[in-house]
């Protein structure tokens, strides 16, 4: 062969060996030059922006998962827990975050008293007694769910329900409040919902009443330290007060309460999940007690607990009675949508007349299957402000017209990210690290 077209072949190769290298550096190089971060109006990162070359301003969002936030982010008027540790010898220790800064107190007794921001604030931290999870039921229920962090709604609602009177107390009597899952995430105010929940459950027993708070699938992913789904402001007060397990972690008093829920709740001929029963879970012969057993054992760390069982499927898995949606529609490549026939054999095998669940999103509080199925999650601002009551027995859809008003977007500003700074490179570095973690969880459950 030509020395010369040797040469010419040496010399395409070589260029197209440095294209294939030196393109995808530079345009690596560009994007990284050309990083934003976007930030809520408290100060915490809530994603990072990744431009594309020729993508005209679009590029890929990737949520600030490691908790970071601007130098001068100010939280104002804001309280994020507390996290109550207890000891063996009755004491506790407190730690909270209040406008941007993580304050502690130790102490003993039956109460915790927090000044923040000018309002002083009272938890109460004595357990609240157990209640069964099968029940005959009550003359007076009251069902809401999907609450998400949104304590706006939640003290809203609440008086406009009469469960609480004025001044935040229950006034419900012997009434039982249903709190069909996922009270967390999304919202930067979980914690304050969850100690409202508590001290109601409290308060209620004292008045014959109860507060029932079944397990949904965004308890699950906060009790295994998953934040993917957290608020940007809520991400950054964990990482503050001692990282994504602490606030929920054994020994805390809100961790041990939620460890111990059900995922289960019957009231006379009335069962509550938040997902719904599967096919599966009928054919595995689950019923509460079961469905209940095996839940707390997982969070309460009982020997052998982990292990995968038909028990912990019916929980956790894609068709237990937590992630399920098939009593509203199907899920593609996963199950179609439940008929009439597997409703009737669900009725039979729990030995009750109506399922109620939350988990997919209804328009309505809706009727389904000639009223054997009622869809209560109406976490949407699209969706009617409808509550579902039981009066001595019988289902009622109530208008309260209190909206959800959720906040679409936590973002409210954006600005370059400059990598020649340490402080913008940490925030990569947590974001990657953080999602390393969420990759590392335990699978399936």
């Amino acid at each position: 062969m030509d020395k010369d077209v040797r040469k010419r072949r040496r010399r395409r190769w070589v260029w197209a060996l440095a294209a294939g290298v030196g393109l995808p550096t530079g345009l690596l190089a560009w994007a990284l030059a050309n990083l934003g971060v976007e930030i809520t109006d408290g100060g915490a990162h809530s994603r990072l922006h990744v431009p594309l070359p020729l993508a005209q301003g679009r590029g890929i969002a990737i949520p600030a998962y490691g908790g970071t936030a601007e130098a001068d982010a100010r939280f104002a008027g804001w309280l994020d827990g507390p996290i109550v540790q207890r000891a063996i010898d009755g004491r506790w220790r407190a730690r909270w975050f209040c406008e941007g800064r993580v304050a502690e107190a130790e102490g003993t007794g039956d109460a915790l008293d927090i000044a923040c921001a000018g309002a002083s604030r009272r938890f109460a931290l004595t357990p609240p007694p157990p209640i069964a999870d099968q029940l005959p039921m009550p003359d007076h229920v009251v069902v809401l769910s999907d609450l998400e962090g949104h304590a706006p709604f939640l003290e809203a609602a609440l008086p406009r329900l009469g469960i609480v009177d004025a001044s935040g107390r229950w006034a419900f009597g012997d009434g039982h409040l249903v709190v069909l899952g996922d009270v967390v995430d999304r919202g930067r105010d979980v914690h304050a919902v969850l100690w409202t929940l508590y001290r109601l459950a409290g308060e209620a027993a004292k008045a014959g009443g109860a507060v029932h708070l079944v397990l949904g699938n965004h308890e699950q992913y906060v009790l295994a330290a998953n934040i993917s789904r957290a608020h940007p402001d809520h991400r950054h007060a964990l990482q503050a007060m001692g990282g994504y397990a602490a606030p929920l972690a054994p020994g805390t008093v809100l961790g041990e309460w939620l460890r111990s829920r059900p995922v289960a709740l019957q009231l006379g001929e009335v069962l509550f999940v938040h997902g719904g029963i599967s096919p599966a879970v009928v054919d595995r012969r689950m019923g509460v007690e079961a469905l209940n057993a095996a839940s707390r054992a997982y969070w309460q760390g009982t020997a052998g607990a982990g292990r995968p069982s038909a028990a912990l499927d019916s929980v956790f898995l894609p068709d237990g009675v937590t992630q399920y949606r098939g009593l509203v529609q199907g899920v593609e490549g996963l199950y179609a949508p439940a008929d009439t026939a597997h409703v009737q054999r669900m009725l039979g095998h729990f030995g009750v007349r109506q399922v109620v669940i939350a988990h997919t999103a209804v328009s309505t509080v809706t009727s389904r299957f000639d009223g054997a199925v009622m869809a209560v999650n109406v976490n949407d601002n699209a969706s009617a402000p409808t509550v579902l009551q039981y009066v001595r027995g019988e289902a009622k859809v109530v208008d309260i017209g209190v909206p959800r008003q959720l906040v679409e977007s936590p973002s409210a500003r954006a600005r370059h990210l400059d990598l020649t700074r340490a402080e913008d490179r940490a925030v990569v570095m947590r974001t990657v690290a953080a999602m390393q973690a969420l990759a590392d969880l335990p699978k399936p459950y």
